[in-house]
């Protein structure tokens, strides 16, 4: 009986609340372009939009990651994060993420270069109905990484059976951006993709709790590493209009979500601030990072405890400037 009692406490958010880190790493990789230049390569008849240059992504991803762990080398690096006999898991904002996204796509990539099989990748958000929306396929007929939303096996312990039954590692992948009910979505908001569809509603109805999702022991067990998409935050959502976006040109990353955010927030209020000189913070204001800190226990929201590694920016090619002697 007493190690049921525990088992049970076990998967309570709260239950062995490791202590915040002295300090925390965000990793920055940022590049003067993402999108190849207008030409043969890219005309403008086939890419009215840009076409991407994945070659500069996946330097991006590769020192962000890089930097958050502490390594120099990037294969290196994503080996310390997965390894070949992980089922990893990929949580996105759905929301904010596409089917063909470029910056899930080259996550896919870099698991797979690390050794992991590509039938042991799981993407899943939280609905079904809203990954059908973004373009994904859910028929399991097409070769790839599996797809799945949170809500097909159900809810064990207030954490979705994907989560429980088809990994054992989670990388979390989000897009900055403004959210209309709580601020600013990034590391934290995203964990409400591996919960119940009415426990999303609630935590959304109190942004205080925001973090209490990502508190669920297990959920902060299995995710190693997230990863904050910010090569074009979106910055407002216009009603009827295509999002208003912003091109920092960066991808962020860190082994702390509360140090993630904070560093993203810094980020998205210089987007703000730039479309309006007299944008003085987020409305509705980001009041879930302190919470986060101080009673779930998270991560570093204090910007003094937080060490930013800020990769140089990346030309076209995907290779840093020469540095002035």
């Amino acid at each position: 009986m007493t190690w049921a009692i525990l088992a049970l406490l076990a998967t309570a958010p709260g239950w062995c609340q490791m202590a915040v880190p002295q300090r925390s790493t965000v990793g920055i990789a940022r590049a003067e372009q993402i999108l190849v230049p207008e030409g043969i390569r890219a005309p403008a008849i086939l890419y009215p939009e840009g076409r991407v240059h994945y070659g500069v992504v996946t330097a991006l991803l590769d020192r962000a990651v890089a930097a958050a762990v502490g390594m120099d080398d990037p294969d290196a690096a994503w080996r310390a994060v997965v390894s070949p006999g992980d089922r990893v898991g990929i949580q996105i904002d759905v929301d904010g993420i596409e089917a063909h996204d470029p910056a899930l796509d080259v996550l896919v990539r870099r698991i797979v270069a690390a050794g992991v099989p590509l039938r042991n990748i799981t993407i899943y958000a939280g609905q079904e109905s809203a990954l059908f929306r973004a373009g994904f396929d859910l028929s399991g007929r097409v070769p790839g990484a599996n797809v799945m939303a949170s809500d097909d096996l159900g809810y064990r312990g207030g954490i979705s059976r994907v989560v429980l039954d088809q990994c054992t590692t989670i990388i979390s992948l989000s897009r900055l951006r403004v959210d209309p009910h709580f601020g600013m979505h990034g590391a934290l908001a995203n964990c409400l993709e591996s919960v119940p569809h009415t426990e999303r509603k609630r935590l959304e109805r109190d942004p205080e709790r925001l973090a209490e999702a990502a508190a669920n022991s297990t959920l902060r067990r299995m995710i190693v590493l997230h990863v904050l998409d910010a090569m074009w935050p979106i910055t407002s959502y216009p009603v009827g209009e295509r999002p208003e976006m912003w091109q920092y040109g960066g991808l962020l990353a860190s082994t702390d979500p509360v140090a993630l955010d904070v560093v993203g927030r810094q980020v998205l209020l210089e987007a703000l601030r730039q479309a309006d000189p007299g944008c003085a913070a987020l409305d509705p204001p980001v009041t879930w990072l302190e919470p986060a800190t101080t009673e779930f226990r998270l991560g570093n929201s204090d910007s003094t405890a937080i060490d930013v590694v800020e990769q140089w920016p990346l030309d076209p090619d995907g290779q840093p400037p020469e540095q002035p002697d």
